[in-house]
């Protein structure tokens, strides 16, 4: 009987040891390195982007209209369009909108119009910025983004042609973000007037 018991007992050991390792076997592959989306409360998050904007936005707009753009173009999302498409980041920045930032911060501090060659070296700069990972810090990816859109109030007549100047085609836009931007204002943490305003 005690013979029967010890080799009960043995197997039971080998069991557990079994499940055991089973258990601690790795789930994600090491290769797997793409950022991921820590997904954050909707109202916390909001909090958040107004920080950042508050301390980053380079434009002469107010923060409200700041927040409802970048929640426009990218709901928050960090890493919005890596490895998807040519829009990169919270401001959805494409490269030809980088390099007109890079160019037009050279035009800004010589006081007059880029030389081909500060040209080129601004496109050139403005590239590495936006082939490498820093377009998707957000405090990074906010200066820039409101510096293009400083470009276009410095170069349009109105708010509202700078706005479509930045997206393009998209009609909606400025008259999406503008009431949107309006009703936050007087009530900064409503993330549900994004929501509603804008879409989820």
């Amino acid at each position: 009987m005690a013979d029967k018991s010890e080799k009960k007992k043995e197997t039971t050991n080998k069991s557990a040891k079994k499940t055991l390792t089973k258990k601690s076997e790795k789930l994600t592959p090491a290769k797997d390195t793409a950022p991921k989306q820590v997904n954050v409360d909707p109202a916390i998050r909001l909090k958040q982007i107004r920080q950042l904007v508050r301390n980053n936005n380079k434009s002469i707009m107010g923060e409200d209209y700041i927040i409802c753009q970048i929640y426009k173009e990218s709901r928050f999302k960090q890493f919005a369009g890596k490895n998807k498409h040519n829009a990169k980041g919270l401001m959805q920045m494409q490269r030809n909108a980088v390099r007109q930032v890079f160019k037009y911060r050279q035009q800004k501090i010589k006081g007059r119009m880029t030389t081909d060659k500060e040209t080129n070296e601004a496109f050139a700069n403005a590239d590495t910025f936006y082939k490498s990972d820093k377009i998707f810090d957000e405090k990074e990816n906010i200066k820039i983004g409101t510096e293009y859109l400083q470009y276009w109030i410095d170069k349009e007549a109105t708010i509202e042609e700078a706005y479509r100047a930045y997206r393009g085609t998209d009609e909606a836009y400025y008259s999406v973000i503008k009431p949107c931007a309006e009703k936050l204002a007087k009530d900064p943490d409503n993330i549900q007037i994004l929501m509603e305003g804008i879409g989820r």
